[in-house]
């Protein structure tokens, strides 16, 4: 699954409500865990997922590099790691 938000609507706090509700969601439905991967150089959703109390667990080189054709350039840079966070939910 994907969360995005538009360009045009980001910085209004809708990445945080819709990650709130997948959240509260996967809790209601049994969920111990939740777990993320984005882009090394997504700054942005590291700072948001870390916010709401994600870890980084673990990272995956040259994923981006290694899973898609062409190269993805993200605020001026290759990505190539995914990072992965882990958010443990209450019981």
């Amino acid at each position: 699954m994907n969360l995005a938000v538009t360009p045009a609507d980001q910085g209004q706090g809708i990445g945080t409500r819709l990650l709130t509700f997948a959240l509260n969601w996967a809790e209601q439905c049994g969920a111990i865990r939740v777990e993320i991967g984005t882009g090394s150089t997504s700054f942005e959703q590291l700072y948001l997922y870390q916010k709401m109390g994600f870890r980084v667990v673990a990272v995956v080189p040259n994923f981006f590099l290694d899973h898609y054709d062409e190269p993805i350039v993200e605020n001026k840079l290759v990505l190539k790691d995914m990072i992965r966070l882990a958010l443990e939910l209450k019981p």
